[in-house]
């Protein structure tokens, strides 16, 4: 199956995934924005029952801040959480920086914040891992082995390492849809549905190679849920901006600038882990335009359904 068939696919899945609670109702002094909740939407990632309560703990005080119960959901797929921006069941999205791309374009997405330090735009890397006895070293290597993906809106997982592999081996004379067509260049390539799938794809053995965010690489890690020594890094990519948070444009001025103004003075320090002698993450301003390099890649390899 290629990549166009699988995002049909996903599209279909998402679409019927999207059940999220966002009614609209009239305003009044009590409700002035005509919502009855404020619906958060996230990627896929890895929930844990801390991470959960932060983030419930964050929504009510988000809910105090803005006048409106504050509600948080974990989309299925990447897919889902655009849908979910684009049919009216959430006003805010958590998203990758692919998939933001995606969300401009289909839901009147716009970027405000974006968890980093100070001065930073939140960038990260992708990371192409293999196990740690593995006898590929590099990107030209990986021809005839398997892989695992993350999600098609995935940057880090999907769009940037297809554009440092196309880019390692021109003259294959490959396309992007071919690294997603078994026997192309892979022998087989899947999706495995988030970053901790597919890292956890090669350490279990199911496929030689596997594409991962760099936060994800060493949260995993941090976590115990992987080893040092269990993998090897073969190539790290240029840094991608930080995945944004991403408000509806055409809500209410106030409610965006209320909005902004919550995260960009959120401070708890057990929500970003803060650690000693680390300078502190917190949600900083971002502009759309830093996600230009992903705008860049989406029109260079005509990835639009």
């Amino acid at each position: 199956m290629n990549i166009r068939m699988k995002w049909a696919a996903l599209a279909l899945a998402s679409t019927m995934a999207a059940s999220l609670a966002g009614c609209s109702a009239g305003t009044s002094a009590s409700n002035p924005y005509g919502l009855d909740e404020f619906v958060m939407v996230m990627i896929p990632g890895e929930d844990t029952e801390k991470s959960v309560q932060l983030r419930d703990n964050m929504a009510d005080a988000m809910s105090e801040a803005l006048g409106v119960k504050v509600t948080t959901y974990r989309a299925t797929d990447y897919s889902a959480a655009v849908e979910a921006m684009r049919t009216g069941n959430a006003q805010l999205a958590y998203l990758g920086p692919f998939s933001y791309i995606t969300a401009t374009e289909r839901a009147g997405a716009e970027a405000v914040a974006v968890q980093g330090v100070k001065g930073t735009d939140g960038g990260y890397q992708s990371y192409i891992v293999v196990s740690a006895d593995s006898d590929i070293e590099t990107l030209a290597d990986l021809q005839g082995k398997t892989f695992a993906f993350v999600d098609p809106e995935s940057a880090s997982g999907n769009v940037v390492p297809c554009n440092e592999i196309l880019n390692a081996v021109p003259e294959l004379g490959l396309t992007f849809d071919d690294l997603h067509t078994d026997g192309k260049f892979f022998k087989s390539a899947m999706f495995a549905g988030s970053h901790a799938g597919s890292m956890q794809a090669v350490i279990q053995g199911n496929v030689d190679a596997a594409a991962v965010s760099s936060s994800t690489y060493e949260n995993q890690i941090e976590a115990g849920n992987a080893q040092e020594g269990d993998l090897k890094i073969i190539h790290k990519s240029p840094t991608i901006p930080g995945s944004p948070i991403a408000i509806q444009k055409d809500l209410p001025q106030e409610l965006k600038d209320k909005v902004k103004d919550f995260l960009l003075s959120y401070d708890n320090p057990e929500y970003f882990g803060d650690e000693e002698g680390k300078e502190p993450e917190r949600f900083i301003a971002i502009e759309d335009s830093a996600y230009d390099y992903i705008r860049e890649l989406k029109e260079k390899y005509n990835l639009s359904d």
